[in-house]
Order: C-alpha cells, then structure tokens, then sequence
C-alpha cells in the first residue's frame, strides 16, 4: 500500500492550497543536489536548505550519546538518507530510534550570512554540531518523556556555522508508529505526514518572518472560509425547514455544506497543527467525505435542472461515494480521485447546462454563472501548476483569491438561486392573487344565488325531516302500544279461560240437575251436591270475572292518553305489572320463550308523583330490551344458560331507583355512549326505531327531573338504572 500523506490535499480545490504551503515554506521542497558543499545558491525560493536531500548521509540503528562525537569511527554504519526511515524501523514496540550523520560545509558565498536550523517532520530530533547539541525539536526522550514534534509550531533556532569549515551533523530521530488505520500496513507519523525528508534544514533569518506573516494570513483565511461554510451550512439548513417546492434539493445542500466544514477543519489543522492525531483524524475525515460532497452536490444540480433522481438512486450514489472516501483514507491516490471526481463533476455540470441552454430561465443562471466560475478557477489552477506560472503561483495574493473562487463560487451560487427562486415563487404567488381577485366577485355572487337555493332546500329537507321523525315517533308509539296490547291480552287470558270453563261445568250441572228432577225416584243428595258444585263453580266465575275487570280497568287508568299530569302511583304494583305484560306479550309470539323473573320491590318506595302512562311506556321499552338481549344469547347456544331478568326498586337519599337488569349479551363500550341517542339502534332493520332508549331518556330526565343511567359488561349483562326525586 502506497505511503499516505495527510499534507497532501485530498480534494482537487486544495492544490490551491499545496501552492500557498509552498510558497510560504510550510513544505519545503527536496533539492537535488548531491554535493555536501554548500552553497547560497542551493538556497530554495522559500530561503531554505533542506539538508536530507544532500548525498553522504550514513545510519545506525539505536542510541548512544556517544554517536555525537565529531571523530567517531563510522565503519559498522550504512548508507542511507533520511528519508528512507519507515516502520520497518520500529521495534514490537513501535519505536523507531536511530542516528544519522553527515558532514558539510559551508562555501564563501555565507559569508556574514546568519542561519537557523528547523524541522518540518513530526519525529523528534536532536541536532548535533560538531559534537556539541544545537537544537531539539519535540522530545526524543532523553531529558523528558517523548513527545511529537510540531512541525507548525517549533520555529528554526539560530545556528553558527562559519564559512570554509567542515562541520559534522549528527542527528538522533525518534518515531513511532501510528496504529490507524485498521487492517493497514502501519507507519511512522514521519512516513504518514511530512516524511523524515524534513528532517533538518538550514533557513536565512528572513524565511522565518515570512513563514510566520504567510501562516498567519493562511489561518486567518481559512478561520473566516469556516466561518462562512457555517454560516451557509445554518442558512440551507434553515431553509430547509421551511416548506417550499424545492425542500429535498435544500435539505441535500445543507448536508453538502455542512459535510464542507469537515474540509475546512482540515485545511486549518493542516496549517495550525495541534497535533498528529487531531491532524491525520481531520484529514481522514475529509478523505472520506469529499465523494460524498461530490455526489449529493451532483443530484442537487440535477434536480435544480429538472432531473428527477429517485431517493434509492440517491442512496446508492451516497454509499458508493462512501466507498471511494474509505479507500481514499486507505491507499495514497487522494490526489487522482479528487481530480477524477471533481473534473467528472463539473463535466456532468458542464452538459447539464449546454443540454439545457434554450430552457434556462431565471434562477438557473446563478447556478450557470457559479459552475462556469469555478471551472475558469480550476482550469487557471492547473495550468499554472502544469506550466510552473510563477506570476501566478509566486503571488500570495492570487492564489488567495483562487482557492476563495474554488471553495466558495459553488455554495454562493446555490444560495443566490435559492433567493432567486424564493423570488419568483413570491412573484407567481402576487400574480395568482391577482388573477384570484378578479374572479372573486363573480364568485361572489355565484355563491350568493348558490346560498340562497341552499337555504330553500335545508328549510324543504328540514320540513321533511320532522315529519318523518314524527312519523317514526308514531311509529315507536304504536309498536310499544301493540306490544301493551299483547301483553294485556295475555293476562287477561288465563281469567277469561277461568271463566269460561267454570261457565261449560255449571252449565252441565244444570243440565244433570234437571235430569235428576225429571226422574221419579229422584235422589234429593245428589242435586244438593250438585246445586252446591254450582255454586261454587259460579263463585270462581265471579272471582275470575272479577280479576279480568281488575285488569282492564288498571291498564285502562295507566295507559289512558289523559292530562300528563303528575299524580301519586305505586311504582312497585306499576313495575311488576308491566314485567309480567312484557313477558306475556313477548311469549304471545314466541311460545317456546322462557326467562326466570326476579323482583326486589322496596316496601319504602310507596307512592311517587308521576305520569303513570308515561313511566309505564319507559317501564315497558326497558322490560323489551331486556327480554330480547336474553333471547339473543339464548339464540347462541351457551352451556347452562338461564335467561334472567331482575327488577330491584329502593329508596336512597330522597331518590326512587328503579333497576332493570339482564344477563344478556350486554353493550359494547364503542355504542355505549350512542344508545340514548336518538334513531340509534342494534336490533336488525325493521325490528326497532331507535327512538324507544331516546324517548325514554326524554321522558325521565325532562319530564320527571330524574336520570337513566345504563351499566353493562359486554357478553354479561346490562343493567338500567331509573333514579327519581320523591317529591317531584
């Protein structure tokens, strides 16, 4: 696997930025030259030697002081130049410690010229001059624990070196291998970062100033591109939110932008270096990310331009990017991926955009004048890099304002096309208001003739409504009447039967009597008997007749349509005399009914001030329902069912109640709340109103003052609950 550099720019935009490290001295450049004579012309244009690039170094493994010294007998060492150094240096550990030597000097042409020595590596070094220590960068452990060197951080110290004299340089390098990323070969934090290439080098006073004043102006570039990355990143997000036709082109260039800050973060800590490890995790990140930004930007051009690209299209373009980035922070082709993808990106821009040159209008032209911006930028980059430009590349300024075309024409384009857009929205929203106010007086009065027909039609339908509500009250009146009929009827059956049984034996005994008379031997006993049979055979017909009368003449009293007006009535005789008419008229048409009848009747209850007809009418609709939800269950069959219906009456605290309970199918919870509802009903069509629960309610809490309340348990039984004032 190729060596991975993070101060390499893993997105093509960030050549830009390679250029300004260059030309403010943060990287320096190898010489070629093989000489360990120097001289001021080997001097780079960023005023620097960089010193592993000179031939006749030699290496040994290990740590010793003594390796310093300016005489040391060098047989047993190797060849080998700096750069060179890698993990397979390291020990099971993952420390890599050695020293190299070499030796130089400096021709006339340094002649009253000061020098610095530094070190753009992360290893840390000591440098040795002649045997005596002349600088340390980051600590190799010796005096202190070890620690990284800061390539961003440690300025170059001074350095005396007279021209015309051999020097010795000695330098002990300390590395350790750097355990990310999984499954990879590992590497030195030299070998991932700047390499061991920039191990030493020599400067002029001037480099360090300019480094410095270039440092400074590059953070503070790139503090205020992150600044304004947030802030375009804040501005899509809150646009997103709102709701416009465009919201998911929005929403996927807030995560473009937002993704854009990761970038940003990198270039910062690939300038200020706080450490290795926030350094390589950033530029990972941005390694990862950059297909990702690639991609999503792509469907967000498409879409602005009218291609549709379905949601696990998107995805998948999302996830292969996400493949690309990983493979990206694994082998050393950042630079190729990141040309390939940004040049494939602004090509699809590119066709895009000549496709659809007869059908741009409006808003597509800031997003047609930022592509075409961004790829001058790049292509003016390029052939600057390509032809060495130096009136380009040599100009801190240009090359600011490049890299500030190259990262930010793309988003500000997009956020000028979305308030663009956001204006012609408004405009076409102004412009169908009008056009909605010019029809709305002839709507107008089309809806005033319109209401006015309306208003004939609810009057005529509300005309027919109350009469077919009062014709299905009727309607209730004459079932409940039928269903008293046929009650009454039964109960004056059994008397009638009496009667006319009692009538056909009497009417025998007459004749036996006259028979017997006839005779001239007749027996004196037996017509005494039989006249005394007579007799008690007529008695039986009188307490028959009697009893018929009885009945006729109370339902007569409490059923009679009279006044309304409330009078005293025995609520128990009046509640027991319609369980047993509701049970009879029920058994009048189905013979092979049968219930258990239970009653409680209170001896406190007495008289109550009521309307007789009307609660012997609520009386009798309870006693139906109730008698048809036991014949319900019946119907179905359960083991050891036996129909039940109870009626309890009690006094408490000055109320009359008066319960009428059943174990039969009960009342689902759903329709619990709608039975005293008016027209509602369970019962099959054409077997109830649903007014008879509706009246009812009517009847005792209007007219009496009271409450029907109900109680039931569904599969389990219902329990009506009639609760009446004493003194109403």
């Amino acid at each position: 696997m190729a060596t991975h550099r993070l101060h390499r720019s893993t997105m093509l935009p960030r050549l830009l930025l390679i250029c300004l490290l260059l030309y403010s001295s943060l990287r320096p450049a190898l010489a070629q030259d093989t000489t360990i004579v120097l001289s001021t012309s080997m001097f780079t244009d960023r005023h620097t030697i960089p010193l592993p690039a000179l031939a006749g170094w030699v290496y040994k493994a290990g740590h010793d002081t003594a390796w310093a010294r300016q005489n040391l007998n060098t047989a047993g060492w190797v060849k080998r130049d700096p750069g060179s150094f890698s993990a397979t240096d390291a020990d099971a550990a993952g420390k890599a410690e050695g020293w190299f030597r070499l030796r130089i000097r400096l021709d006339s042409t340094f002649n009253g010229l000061p020098l610095g020595v530094g070190s753009g590596s992360w290893a840390a070094s000591e440098v040795y001059v002649n045997g005596q220590w002349a600088a340390s960068f980051g600590s190799t452990g010796r005096a202190k624990p070890y620690a990284e060197n800061n390539p961003t951080s440690n300025p170059p110290l001074p350095i005396r070196l007279a021209p015309g004299e051999d020097y010795l340089i000695a330098i002990h390098v300390v590395d350790e291998v750097f355990p990310f990323p999984p499954f990879a070969p590992k590497k030195l934090k030299s070998e991932i970062s700047s390499g061991t290439e920039e191990l030493i080098w020599l400067s002029r006073p001037a480099f360090m100033s300019r480094s410095l004043m270039y440092a400074k102006t590059l953070s503070g570039f790139v503090s205020l591109l992150f600044t304004v990355s947030l802030l375009l990143a804040f501005l899509f997000w809150l646009l997103s939110m709102q709701e416009q036709p465009e919201k998911n082109t929005i929403r996927l260039l807030a995560i473009v932008e937002t993704l854009f800050i990761i970038v940003t973060l990198d270039l910062y800590t690939t300038i200020v270096a706080i450490s290795f490890t926030y350094t390589y995790f950033f530029s990972a990140l941005d390694l990862l990310v950059q297909w990702p930004i690639i991609s999503l930007s792509m469907v967000a051009f498409l879409q602005i331009f009218g291609y549709r690209i379905p949601n696990k299209w998107i995805g998948i373009s999302v996830l292969a990017s996400l493949g690309v980035g990983t493979i990206n922070v694994y082998i050393d082709l950042e630079d190729i991926l990141s040309f390939v993808g940004y040049i494939s990106m602004l090509l699809v821009f590119l066709y895009v955009i000549i496709a659809s040159w007869k059908r741009l209008k409006g808003a597509q032209w800031a997003v047609v004048v930022g592509v075409v911006f961004t790829f001058l930028v790049l292509l003016v980059t390029a052939i600057a890099l390509l032809t060495n430009a130096q009136y380009l590349l040599g100009n801190f300024f240009i090359l600011l304002f490049l890299m500030s075309g190259t990262f930010l024409s793309l988003p500000l384009s997009f956020l000028i096309y979305l308030v663009l857009r956001f204006k012609e929205t408004l405009a076409e929203v102004r412009t169908n208001a009008a056009a909605v106010v010019l029809v709305t007086q002839e709507k107008r009065d089309l809806l005033a003739s319109q209401n006015e027909r309306l208003e004939q039609q609810v009057e005529q339908r509300t005309a027919e409504l109350k009469a077919s509500q009062q014709q299905l009250i009727q309607k209730e009146k004459m079932a409940s009447l039928g269903e008293l009929t046929a009650g009454i009827a039964h109960e004056i059956q059994n008397p009638l039967n009496f009667v006319n049984n009692f009538s056909e034996v009497s009417a025998e005994l007459v004749d036996e009597i006259r028979d017997e008379e006839l005779k001239a031997d007749r027996d004196a006993q037996l017509i005494g008997e039989l006249l005394g049979d007579l007799s008690t055979n007529l008695q039986k017909i009188t307490h028959h007749g009697g009893r018929a009368s009885a009945i006729v003449k109370g339902m007569l009293e409490h059923s009679s349509t009279g006044t309304g007006e409330k009078r005293p009535a025995d609520l128990n005789a009046l509640a027991d005399e319609y369980l047993k008419i509701a049970y009879h008229g029920l058994r009048a048409t189905n013979k092979h009914f049968n219930a258990e009848l239970e009653t409680d009747f209170g001896a406190a209850v007495g008289l109550v001030e009521v309307v007789p007809q009307e609660i012997s009418r609520v009386l009798l609709n309870l006693y139906n329902n109730a008698f048809y939800a036991v014949q319900q269950k019946q119907q179905l069959a359960p083991v050891g069912y036996q129909p039940t219906v109870r009626v309890d009456t009690t006094q408490v605290n000055g109320q009359v109640q008066i319960r009428v309970s059943d174990n039969g199918t009960g009342i689902p919870d759903a329709i619990k709340a709608k039975i005293f509802q008016p027209f509602f009903t369970t019962k099959p069509t054409g077997e109830g109103t649903g007014l008879g629960l509706s009246l009812s309610y009517d009847i005792i809490t209007k007219g009496h003052g009271g409450s029907l309340s109900v109680e039931s348990q569904e599969k389990e039984g219902t329990a009506f609950v009639i609760s009446l004032p004493v003194a109403v």
